[in-house]
């Protein structure tokens, strides 16, 4: 580094940290709340007259949120180098395809975790070519539609509540509903005569294989582009939506935690299984008047349970689950449990429950070998007295319950 590089960096105060160290000072945070939960939550205080006691801890739980927030900041980076990787490919898609093509970014100071950011490329990089090759027409047919002789496609970035929302909007021709219910057909994810609603059949072309093209190219054909998208989302914790309008475009929208690191959860109990779900996702908690139990009642073969004038669906996680035992809130009555409604893209969900015990910021580690197969789950949440809790995904509960 030359002298006034040197200069320059110890003016601003910025000091190069290799991302392991930082990942290494997340993992000791994230121990040192396990043990201080576990230390004040000890059997070995019960009975003890500690006066100030509650305080203390209050106060050291405080500083323990802080360090693991600030901790949190350190692995954030600006979306801006993705978006600038990305800006770059246009003149290749330019190329590729014969057309012509404009890539603007707006937010592209949005912080996002490292770990996000770095996986985000491949996935972003599949959406941008399936809009380049499918979705902008040719200079011609688009002047004959009245269109610019340039295509746009707009990468957005901006941070809502607790998470980081990526949009990628085209304005070409939209999808092609027609040719994509076609082949979802042919792949029997709907009957002869079923006609979907439109965000519903927009999800099939996350399926693994699924594709339009009729011939293979290097931007598209092969069917893995937007399955590859799909899985990574599902790996972050995020969810994708997809909105087109045949002859105006297609809006291609991420929701993605701000940090993977923490989860701040509320904590669930059936039977003897404990299950974390992410506070932004929880509507409402109640407990059904005996009264209302005649609102629970099967409609076409499903449980759903009449909540706010229409009828949501119910999920019974002994059902759902492989191996829970049915006793776990099986057999029940809806009056003597809790219920939970969940808000997901799909709509509402109702899960009931035995009991709500805590609301904590959780540690999350992810489900590796065979245990990650375990339907509907981000992964496990480690709680500050040692137990371990199944963090739900509550959008693929809510694909469980659709599909059946």
């Amino acid at each position: 580094m030359s002298q006034s590089r040197a200069d320059s960096a110890a003016e601003t105060g910025l000091m190069r940290v290799p991302s392991e160290r930082i990942s290494r000072l997340m993992d000791l945070v994230a121990e040192l709340s396990l043990s201080v939960a576990e230390t004040v939550r000890s059997p070995d205080l019960e009975g003890l007259e500690l006066s100030h006691f509650e305080t203390a801890v209050h106060r050291l739980m405080m500083i323990v949120h802080e360090v693991q927030d600030a901790a949190t900041d350190m692995r954030l980076v600006a979306i801006d180098d993705v978006f600038k990787r990305l800006r770059r490919m246009g003149r290749e898609l330019e190329r590729q395809t014969g057309k012509k093509i404009e890539i603007l970014t707006i937010g592209a100071e949005t912080q996002i975790d490292k770990l996000v950011a770095d996986r985000l490329y491949d996935p972003l990089l599949h959406v941008l070519r399936n809009a380049a090759d499918h979705g902008l027409e040719p200079p011609a047919d688009r002047a004959a539609a009245g269109k610019p002789e340039t295509g746009c496609i707009t990468l957005t970035a901006a941070q809502v509540g607790s998470e980081v929302r990526i949009t990628v909007v085209d304005d070409g021709r939209g999808l092609n509903r027609a040719r994509i219910l076609a082949k979802a057909r042919e792949r029997g994810f709907f009957g002869p005569d079923e006609e979907p609603e439109p965000a519903v059949l927009w999800k099939v072309i996350f399926k693994e294989g699924f594709s339009t093209a009729d011939t293979v190219s290097n931007l598209s054909g092969r069917g893995v582009g937007m399955d590859v998208l799909n899985t990574t989302m599902t790996q972050l914790r995020g969810r994708i939506m997809v909105d087109s309008t045949e002859g105006k475009g297609t809006r291609v929208a991420l929701h993605i935690p701000v940090s993977l690191a923490f989860l701040d959860c509320i904590i669930l109990r059936l039977g003897r299984q404990l299950f974390a779900v992410p506070i932004d996702v929880v509507s409402e908690i109640l407990r059904p008047e005996i009264s209302a139990v005649a609102s629970i009642a099967a409609q076409n073969g499903a449980e759903v349970y009449l909540w706010r004038g229409g009828s949501i669906p119910v999920c019974r996680l002994p059902e759902f689950f492989e191996g829970m035992p049915a006793s776990a809130g099986g057999n029940v009555r809806a009056c003597d449990q809790i219920m939970v409604v969940f808000q997901t893209a799909a709509g509402p969900l109702a899960v009931p429950v035995d009991e709500i015990l805590d609301r904590q910021q959780v540690v999350m580690k992810p489900l590796d070998g065979r245990l990650s197969h375990v339907r509907a789950s981000y992964g496990c949440a480690l709680l500050g007295n040692g137990d371990v809790a199944l963090v739900l995904d509550c959008e693929r509960l809510m694909q469980g319950e659709s599909a059946r």
